[in-house]
Parts: structure tokens; C-alpha cells; sequence
């Protein structure tokens, strides 16, 4: 697809009406340059529904609709988890920019194969991994540039299993609902290739109850980075404290500290004064707008700013992770085969 230029509006349309898809579109509406176009779910009240609400051209249950209107540049995909890597490929195929919520696929052959039909396409494609938007988790990678240490925790009060991202093919469970997110930043934080993993868990909160002996709904595992930092990952639906919220992140460089709690918000710093006392500083700088950035990668035929490389690397992550618990033995991350893959 040739890259649009400044003066053109961008029709943008969206797949998969529920929470997630509704976020997307208050972001599409508030975009410059944006056009609202269409909805598709595969429930129709759904989609006509946000339809009537911000004006779009049509509500329809087939995504075939959406990715066959020439009018539309960006498409949104918020559906379940199962579903994306169809869905993504489609869209795509049919020239489409791409707005993909996470995970970017349930596999590493399906997250590859994404991203060689964006290649073929030659499109955009940007992941919403929502804390790199925060204003607090982007302040940390600006001040601890270079972590030794780090913590990251994610923990949910007792989750209902009746929703889908708890059935074990639609949404995988909680690796692959919050999961990603924290191996995503993590990486992000600490700059480096992760090189090993260790977990260990399992059903820890739901023994005999969930549809699969595979899922996992407790992880604690240790990353190790290709540059010797180390960080730790616990996730568990095992209960819910406000202190320090459902996300907890720590990250210590030897003399400096960060931590990012209340959902992300606010990040305290921690830093050593000229004559030995500690200096402390908290910060609630606001979010960036997530769906601009998407459309100046497209203006500026640039980068996005979650590309699609961190999605693939995340679903490796939470596969390894897996798989450690299972095999009770730390497994080597090669991302070597991954990354001659992504210079092709």
C-alpha cells in the first residue's frame, strides 16, 4: 500500500465491538485525521450500536466487509485471542494498516505469520501493549536506562471463569490476557535479549476447574537478559490489594529505583543526594494518545511505536514460560532463528 500523504483522511474501522474494541474507538474518534467508517462484530446489536452512536457508514458481522472497503486504511482488531492471527492476516492481505490488541497471536508460527503477510502487504502494523502509553512506565525508561534488577507483578482477585479469556482456546487464560503486557515492558525496560527462563506454577487458584490440565493461571519465573540483569514475574489471580494495585513494577540500577503502581499511573523514583540521603520523587505524568502514533508511522513510513517484533517476542516469552512449568526445567530463549527471520 502506498503511504498515505498529510492531506488525506484515513478511514479507519473496527473488528470486535466488545471493552476493548470500544477503547479503540474513542481513540480513532478523538484522532485527527481520522475518519470513523464501520463496525463488525459477530454480535450485530454490537456493532450498530457503536454505529448510530459515532456516525460510521455501516455495522456489519462480516470482517470480509471491512477489509473489502477501499476506504478504509486502518483497521482495528480487538476479538479474542483464538481469533487474531486470522483475522490479522486477512486484513493485511487486503492492504490494511493494522491497530492489533494484544496478544499478537496465541503461537510464535502465527505471530511470524502475521508479520510476513504485513511484509508482502508492505503495511503498518502496531500493537496496543498498554503500559508502554503510560506516562509513569515511559518516565522509567527515560531515568533507569540501564536495569540490574527488576520485580514485576500482576495480581487479580479470583477471576470468573465464564468469561472467555479464560476458556483455554478463545483466550488462554491469564498469560495471555496480562501476561504479555509484563514480559512486553519488561523487555522494553531492560533493553536486552531475555536468554533464559524459569517458572514454576500452574493451577494454583483453580485446580480441577479450569477446561484445560494445560492452563496455567500462577506463574513465578525468573528472565535472565543477554546483558546479566535479571527480573523477576509473578501473576496470579490469588487476590487483590489496592497499596500497590493490580500492576507492580520495581526496577533498581544500583543506585537508582523506580516503581510503577496504581494501574500504571504513578511511577515513585528513588535516587542517592550529593551528600548521601536518599532523594525521592513521585510522578503522575499523563498518558500519550495511542492511535496518532500509528498514523504518523504511516504518514512517515516509520516504525511504529509497539512494533510488531515486540508482539512476537512477547507470545515467545509466555510460551517459554509455559513450558517451563510444565517441564519443572529452565528453557533457553533463542531468539537467533527469530531475528534472522524478522531481517528476511
Amino acid at each position: 500500500m502506498t503511504m498515505n500523504g498529510a492531506g488525506k483522511a484515513l478511514g479507519w474501522a473496527l473488528v470486535g465491538c466488545g471493552g476493548a474494541g470500544r477503547a479503540h474507538t474513542g481513540w480513532a474518534a478523538a484522532t485527527e485525521g481520522v475518519t470513523v467508517r464501520g463496525f463488525c462484530d459477530i454480535q450485530a446489536g454490537m456493532a450498530e450500536q457503536l454505529q448510530q452512536q459515532y456516525g460510521a457508514e455501516y455495522a456489519t458481522t462480516d470482517p470480509e466487509r471491512v477489509f473489502a472497503d477501499s476506504a478504509v486504511d486502518i483497521v482495528s482488531i480487538a476479538t479474542s485471542h483464538s481469533s487474531h492471527a486470522d483475522l490479522a492476516v486477512a486484513a493485511l492481505q487486503a492492504g490494511k494498516h493494522l491497530f492489533l490488541e494484544k496478544p499478537m497471536a496465541m503461537t510464535t508460527t502465527d505471530c511470524l505469520r502475521i508479520h510476513e503477510a504485513m511484509q508482502t502487504a508492505g503495511t503498518k502494523l502496531m500493537l496496543n501493549f498498554s503500559i508502554r502509553f503510560s506516562g509513569a512506565a515511559r518516565a522509567i525508561r527515560q531515568r533507569v536506562t540501564a536495569p540490574k534488577v527488576s520485580h514485576s507483578q500482576c495480581m487479580m482477585s479470583r477471576a470468573d471463569l465464564n468469561r472467555w479469556r479464560w476458556r483455554s482456546v478463545e483466550g488462554g487464560g491469564p498469560l495471555w490476557d496480562v501476561g504479555v503486557h509484563m514480559v512486553d515492558y519488561l523487555c522494553w525496560i531492560h533493553d536486552s535479549a531475555p536468554v533464559e527462563i524459569y517458572a514454576t506454577g500452574g493451577q494454583i487458584t483453580h485446580p480441577g476447574e479450569l477446561d484445560s490440565d494445560d492452563m496455567v493461571d500462577t506463574a513465578a519465573a525468573t528472565i535472565r537478559f543477554a546483558n546479566d540483569s535479571v527480573a523477576t514475574f509473578l501473576m496470579s489471580d490469588a487476590g487483590f490489594n489496592s497499596v500497590i494495585s493490580k500492576w507492580f513494577f520495581e526496577f533498581f540500577d544500583g543506585d537508582n529505583s523506580a516503581i510503577l503502581y496504581e494501574h500504571f499511573r504513578k511511577v515513585s523514583f528513588a535516587a542517592p543526594g550529593p551528600n548521601g540521603e536518599q532523594k525521592d520523587e513521585t510522578l503522575t505524568p499523563p498518558p500519550i494518545e495511542r492511535l496518532p502514533l500509528l498514523v504518523e508511522a504511516i504518514r512517515n513510513d516509520s516504525e511504529p511505536y509497539v512494533p510488531p517484533q515486540a508482539g512476537i517476542l512477547s507470545t515467545l516469552l509466555v510460551e517459554t514460560i509455559i513450558t517451563s512449568i510444565h517441564s519443572g526445567k529452565p528453557q533457553q530463549v533463542d531468539i537467533s532463528a527469530l531475528t534472522e527471520t524478522l531481517a528476511q
